[in-house]
């Protein structure tokens, strides 16, 4: 597609026409830009190093040109067999599909920090290891999330209340959140839709509007 702002090699139409209506969604909602530099630091993120075959396929920045904020649209290739037996003598189709993740620069250095939904398994081995950053304060967020980082004190500094209450709105059960000293990243493994993609959108926007 002519002047299109995702990489659409190996994409079917169906997954390209909800890209072109996510990103006419998201310029009736916000400023939409595109960087010079479409890399935008994802690189640096160990939850994007450790998946093989991953690959920025476009970049959006929200409210743009503040540009403190964006969406990285990241393609997965999937594999589908038919025919034969046992895995053999089938045809073998590759596909790619999206996942959209967003950015921000955050106004306070975290340390390194990785947030996701606590699990029954997490609550088991806290008991043995101990190693889970608590909020005690805040049991509500303690309850449903589970933070390790590098720095206990400079996460705890910089996760006040008012980001607590964010994430704690947010909820989606697949997300994994990490940040690198100012930046933060939040992966989810949703499909790519208008719906999904503005409440990302919403929600990175009130991240990076923080004080």
């Amino acid at each position: 597609m002519k002047n299109f702002l995702f990489d659409t090699v190996a994409i079917d139409a169906e997954e390209i026409q909800l890209l072109d209506d996510t990103y006419k969604e998201l310029k009736i909602k916000f400023k939409i830009g595109v960087p010079d530099q479409s890399e935008q630091f994802i690189n640096k993120f160990e939850i994007f190093n450790n998946i093989p075959g991953a690959r920025l396929g476009g970049t959006l920045l929200i409210n743009y040109p503040s540009v403190n904020c964006y969406l990285n649209f990241v393609k997965f290739s999937y594999q589908n067999s038919m025919g034969g037996r046992g895995g053999k003598g089938g045809q073998v189709t590759q596909y790619d599909k999206y996942q959209v993740w967003a950015f921000a620069d955050l106004k306070s250095d975290f340390g390194r920090i990785l947030i996701r939904r606590e699990t029954f398994t997490d609550k088991i081995l806290e008991i043995i290891h101990p190693v889970e950053l608590k909020f005690n304060d805040d049991r509500v967020f303690s309850n449903l999330f589970y933070v390790v980082a590098n720095d206990r004190e400079k996460a705890k500094a910089a996760m006040t209340r008012a980001f607590r209450k964010i994430l704690v709105e947010m909820m989606y059960k697949d997300f994994v959140i990490e940040i690198i000293n100012t930046v933060m990243v939040i992966r989810t493994i949703q499909p790519v839709t208008p719906d999904h993609t503005i409440s990302l959108a919403e929600f990175i926007n009130k991240i990076s509007q923080l004080t």
